[in-house]
């Protein structure tokens, strides 16, 4: 006999967790609020996953479990009036997902509908394309990690890399994607590295191999050395085009896979010459340097056989940058003032001064951050699917604030907390416009990247923020 099983939030929270934190992580979870998830809680026991099999039903009860979250399986005798979420599409795995769900009636046994708009949405903030489309569907990303379980990952991989003379390298940063890809979810569904570390390792020793043979030849001539150096300059376009492609070609999303497709000449002009005229023009240019770099980025970019497009505009970029300039002038000269003042008052006072000047200046510096990542991402789509973020300055500030003065009092060990902090404030602030069923997109062939231009730029040093 083939029994169907619902899941129920019981409403008691478990595990050591208080009920407040339990409230917290279903709606952290499942990209809700918190007094939707509170209610939840009160109308319990609340249907949240129906008419699935046994054995699904017993990772659904788990994975809620782990979040402290009070949960049941009960045999499916009959349909629910309010139907809770669709049943799970094939290969679909209750380790990475949880209902996104939210109980809007007061009866004490009830199914839960399908967040509304108004539940999952984010509002728009800063940037081009942030007004709200008709028809379309809001739904926030999620990010369920959280610092303890990240530091055991973290410390193992500081351990092995520096016990193997750095060999470990490729698979701790396998590690790392895959904790945050697969902690990080949209619509129920988590995102997924698959990257060998074998063949990473591959790449790197070639690379580690390069690097001797350099260095040789700069002890043997300088001036080869100095030559081979200045030719690294034309090599770093090839490097940022190849740690793109391998990282979107190793990045899945529903069993689809991205891909880049940006072009070398491209790449050499965005990143080398912009950069080159940007200094020339003393700084003038530095934000037609950056648009051009974010829309090279973002429009060579694919997810199975639909384009990402960047929207924003020239001005948007240059309006930023000269705003969050003027906050950091005008914080530097008030903390001046404030300074002549104070040593007028005491002298040894006037020392406040440059720490006035400093919190002004890191005013500005916190403005363009926030709105930088606001425009970027309220300028950004896929097909017909606009991306949504709306970064606020003073949470985000105290998020920053706070990482940074935990590090230094743990002497580096709160890293791992203040990245999964990161993580969860980027998910929380983070949304997609949705018009079309993600599993719409369809998949297409396309080649294995290779991990050697990535582990090219790592040893010789060529960061490329992804």
């Amino acid at each position: 006999m083939n029994d169907k099983y619902n899941i129920e939030i019981t409403g008691e929270a478990v595990g050591g967790k208080s009920q407040q934190e339990a409230v917290a992580a279903l709606a952290r979870y499942a990209g809700i609020s918190e007094e939707r998830a509170r209610e939840m809680f009160a109308n319990a026991p609340t249907v949240v996953k129906r008419e699935i099999p046994e054995d699904l039903a017993e990772r659904y009860e788990r994975k809620l479990a782990d979040l402290g979250i009070g949960a049941r399986r009960a045999v499916a005798s009959v349909r629910e009036e309010a139907l809770a979420l669709e049943p799970m599409e094939a290969g679909e795995d209750a380790s990475d997902e949880v209902t996104s769900a939210a109980s809007s009636t007061s009866s004490a046994r009830q199914a839960v509908e399908t967040p509304t708009p108004e539940a999952s949405q984010v509002p728009p903030a800063g940037g081009s394309g942030g007004g709200e489309t008709e028809g379309k569907r809001h739904i926030g990303f999620v990010f369920s990690g959280n610092g303890y379980e990240y530091f055991k990952i973290w410390i193992v991989n500081i351990l092995l890399t520096i016990v193997t003379l750095g060999l470990y390298a490729p698979w701790a940063k396998v590690r790392n994607a895959q904790y945050f890809y697969g902690n990080t979810s949209l619509e129920n569904a988590s995102f997924a590295f698959t990257a060998d570390p074998k063949k990473m390792l591959i790449g790197r020793l070639i690379a580690i191999g390069l690097l001797v043979a350099f260095m040789a030849i700069y002890n043997v001539s300088p001036v080869a050395g100095l030559i081979l150096s200045l030719g690294l300059i034309f090599v770093f376009p090839w490097v940022l085009n190849r740690t793109f492609a391998f990282y979107a070609r190793n990045s899945t999303y529903r069993n689809i896979r991205f891909r880049f497709v940006g072009r070398y000449t491209d790449a050499l002009v965005n990143y080398l010459g912009w950069p080159i005229l940007a200094t020339l023009s003393l700084g003038l240019l530095s934000p037609f340097m950056i648009f051009k770099q974010k829309q090279y980025v973002i429009d060579n970019h694919r997810y199975g056989n639909k384009s990402f497009a960047f929207r924003a505009k020239v001005g948007d970029f240059y309006g930023l940058v000269f705003i969050a300039i003027g906050i950091g002038l005008a914080g530097l000269i008030a903390g001046s003032l404030v300074g002549v003042v104070l040593a007028l008052i005491y002298a040894p006072l006037g020392i406040l001064s440059g720490v006035a000047a400093l919190a002004g200046y890191a005013v500005g510096i916190l403005y363009f951050v926030t709105n930088m990542q606001n425009l970027i991402f309220n300028s950004t789509s896929l097909a017909d699917n606009d991306f949504k973020a709306r970064y606020q300055m003073k949470s985000y500030g105290l998020l920053m604030v706070t990482n940074f003065l935990m590090t230094i009092v743990t002497l580096g060990l709160f890293i791992p907390w203040a990245k999964v902090r990161v993580a969860h404030y980027a998910a929380e602030h983070t949304a997609l416009n949705v018009t079309q069923d993600l599993d719409k997109f369809a998949a297409i062939s396309q080649p294995d990247e290779s991990a050697f231009g990535e582990e090219f730029g790592d040893v010789f040093d060529m960061e490329v923020g992804i």
